[in-house]
């Protein structure tokens, strides 16, 4: 009985594992670069370490900051207070955009480099259990 369980949690992680790949495959067709941050496979190292780069491969990205500005009362300067508070608003953003641009590629080179550590790492327990 413990080995159809076995089996059935094997074969459970495999098709997470396919439909985790497939998720990701659609969200990159519309990447402008089209570069995976990851991959999800592996049978040497613990699922969790498969499933956080699932979660950070989902999100790496998504690190732009709206124009988010509340309305002024004031009624006879409020529209003119409103629009420099907008335009003020805006070149803030600018440049915290330009930051969230280089973090990104920050993110996306870290997820890279995990993902050769864990490539390696499967390689040599595969090679050492031959």
């Amino acid at each position: 009985m413990s080995d159809t369980t076995t089996s059935a949690e094997v074969n459970i992680e495999e098709i997470m594992q396919q439909i985790r790949q497939q998720i990701l495959e659609k969200r990159l067709a519309t990447a402008p670069d089209g570069r995976s941050p990851i991959r999800i496979a592996g049978k040497h190292l613990p699922a969790d370490f498969y499933e956080h780069l699932y979660q950070a491969g989902l999100v790496y990205d998504q690190i732009q900051v709206p124009v988010n500005v509340s309305r002024i009362a004031v009624p006879v300067i409020g529209p003119l207070l409103q629009t420099i508070r907008h335009k003020l608003h805006e070149l803030v953003i600018f440049y915290v955009n330009q930051l969230a641009a280089n973090q990104i590629q920050m993110n996306h080179h870290l997820l890279q480099a995990l993902n050769i550590l864990a490539e390696e790492l499967e390689k040599r327990e595969e090679e050492s259990g031959k």
